[in-house]
């Protein structure tokens, strides 16, 4: 029994006095598993370390060695266009910034890697790495950094002497540390030298530092193929093997990579091609993170096949001539690059087509005119219904399957966000009374809110009252505001894994508080089965009485809010929720209790457990 600050001494001794005599056999511990995740953050935001679908991207643009405009920028002191670049990085999906402001033009890198450390720390809610070479600027920056940050990089080239630097600031400051596979003998080239050089800097900053397996994050080195030389034709091979071999001799560990690298020499077109195939196989193999532009990466499944046949051949070097040839092609043929103008892919489509491809493909120039020629055939319902949410549940199922890293989806998104405001213009919006009230909220740690954003514009445009409380919300706020608003149902969305842990603990929250409002979720990152999951409770293992509705999309949504808002279809709708959620955890359900009238949700919590006199 304790206080907080503001707890005064008499407080305490009628709490003890309170407690004091209670048969401890009453009240026994709760045994407790922990399970840990892997994870860096900001002062706003955590980041798992493990993304689901990996990697975890490491944005590499705020880095005075790998950017001319960081470098000049950096000279002139020019702080917010430094923090614009790392915004626009975050925009675009990274996950992590790389953070570098070691420049031979000026002496003060530690004071300047302060003052950078300090402006992102308030202005973007991505974790930092900061990578130095000088381990008092390492010190420096984690001193005044409001997070758990990650140190890039140690490695045995002179001996201990880095590691020996540098580990005890990790453990000082609870940093997560890239490690690169190179020792005395120099870079490791082969995946068994690899695993050797990650094992003897894992002993010691395990056994020696007391630092935790996955505070290590391995980098098993990438080597140009564009030089042509024999000795490192194997050499990409040997990285995608070195990382295979690491996650299954040293499984808590993580890896990363400068994918890029792999394709150092070549023209743009040659290098974009090469570097998005090469992340393909080596997130295949295990790697759970990747410094790499987003903007440079095109998606495996839509490189076209000769391109892919003349990656793959080079990568795992499998004729003399692998090089030549991939040079030779890109000679001869036109690849475009990034925005380059290309023949039109959407030749010869339908305009449901070319939307639909549009949307999966990241292009939003167009769309307008493309529903307009939509809606000479079909409704708005029947635009939504029939083409836009098809083509973001491929674009789903295309994350789900480790084809499309985050900042597709988000491009995707955009699309979609900018094709349904359109499309709003035609939607008949019911009016009179409300069918209903929803509190909806894309829940906390998770910035996207395209899923949400069209099941309000379902709903409000079938009657219902919808209160948006935006992204990234926090669960009492959720709570609070269903409480507020007398709300008929809480509707909740996340696209990550990690951010749908969120869902259960509002559930266990509410029946801790003795709520009653069903609840509504969605996003990519779940399915049915997570949905009948989180309805269990965690401390009784009774399911939430008010129920957890998964609803695949938008419609199903409506559907679901349809059922809840009339008393009989309610009843029936939970208890078949109910019946097949015991039917597939294999558990016997018991008698159903007497439930509320809906509507009726008490605000009341539950009384504490009062001590035996």
């Amino acid at each position: 029994v304790g206080g907080c600050c503001g707890t005064t001494p008499e407080h305490l001794a009628k709490l003890v006095a309170r407690v004091k005599g209670e048969p401890t056999a009453q009240r026994p511990p709760l045994e407790r598993e922990p399970q840990t995740q892997p994870a860096a953050s900001s002062g706003m935001r955590a980041v798992d370390l493990r993304q689901s679908p990996p990697p975890t991207l490491i944005g590499e643009r705020v880095n005075s060695q790998g950017s001319r405009k960081i470098k000049r920028l950096l000279l002139d002191s020019n702080y917010d266009e430094i923090v614009q670049v790392a915004q626009q990085q975050v925009d675009s999906g990274a996950h992590i910034l790389d953070v570098c402001v070691a420049l031979t033009e000026r002496p003060d890198e530690a004071a300047q890697m302060q003052e950078v450390v300090k402006r992102l720390s308030m202005a973007v809610e991505t974790p930092l790495m900061i990578d130095s070479t000088e381990a008092d600027v390492i010190e420096a920056a984690l001193s005044l950094y409001p997070g758990r940050g990650l140190i890039n990089s140690v490695n045995l080239e002179n001996g201990r002497l880095r590691v020996d630097a540098v580990l005890p600031i990790a453990r000082k400051h609870g940093a997560a540390v890239v490690a690169l596979t190179i020792d005395e003998i120099g870079m490791a080239k082969t995946a068994e030298r690899k695993l050797e050089v990650a094992r003897q800097i894992h002993d010691i900053a395990v056994n020696e530092y007391d630092l935790a397996p996955e505070d290590l994050i391995f980098d098993t080195l990438t080597f140009t193929l564009a030089t042509g030389d024999p000795e490192m034709a194997d050499s990409a091979v040997e990285t995608i093997e070195g990382i295979k071999l690491i996650k299954a001799e040293l499984p808590a560990v993580l890896t990363s990579l400068g994918v890029s690298n792999v394709s150092f020499g070549l023209g743009p077109a040659a290098r974009a091609v090469l570097n998005s195939v090469f992340l393909y196989h080596c997130v295949d193999a295990g790697l759970d993170m990747a410094i790499v532009n987003p903007a440079h990466i095109t998606p495996y499944a839509e490189i076209p096949d000769d391109q892919r046949k003349l990656a793959n051949a080079l990568i795992f070097n499998e004729h003399p001539n692998a090089l030549a040839e991939y040079i030779q092609y890109f000679e001869e043929h036109s690849v475009a690059v990034g925005d380059d103008e290309q023949a039109d892919p959407t030749e010869g489509m339908t305009a449901e087509e070319a939307l639909h491809w549009q949307i999966v493909h990241r292009k939003k120039e167009g769309v307008e005119a493309l529903i307009d020629t939509c809606l000479t055939r079909q409704d708005a319902v029947g635009v939504l219904n029939n083409v836009l949410l098809p083509a973001m549940k491929e674009v789903g199922d295309k994350f789900g399957a480790g084809e499309l890293i985050l900042p597709f989806v988000l491009q995707s998104a955009e699309v979609m966000k900018k094709s349904v405001a359109y499309l709003e213009n035609f939607l008949e919006r019911k009016e009179g009374t409300s069918k209903g009230v929803i509190v909806l909220a894309t829940v906390y740690g998770d910035v996207h809110d395209i899923g949400k954003n069209l099941v309000r514009t379902i709903l409000s445009n079938n009657g219902y009252t919808v209160h948006d409380l935006g992204k990234q919300t926090p669960a009492n706020t959720i709570i609070d505001a269903a409480i507020e608003h007398n709300a008929d149902a809480i509707g909740l969305s996340a696209l990550l894994v990690s951010t749908s842990k969120q869902m259960p603990l509002i559930v266990n929250e509410l029946a801790r508080r003795g709520l009653e409002f069903p609840v509504l979720i969605g996003g990519a990152a779940i399915n049915r089965a997570f949905g009948r999951r989180i309805l269990f409770l965690e401390d009784s293992g009774q399911p939430y009485g008010s129920g957890v509705f998964y609803c695949k999309d938008a419609f199903e949504g409506l559907d679901v809010m349809e059922q809840l808002t009339v008393p009989t279809k309610r009843e029936e709708l939970l208890d078949r929720i109910v019946a097949e959620s015991y039917e597939e955890a294999g558990k016997s359900r018991p008698p159903v209790r007497d439930r509320r009238q809906p509507g009726q949700h008490s605000t009341v919590s539950p009384a504490p457990h009062i001590p035996t006199p």
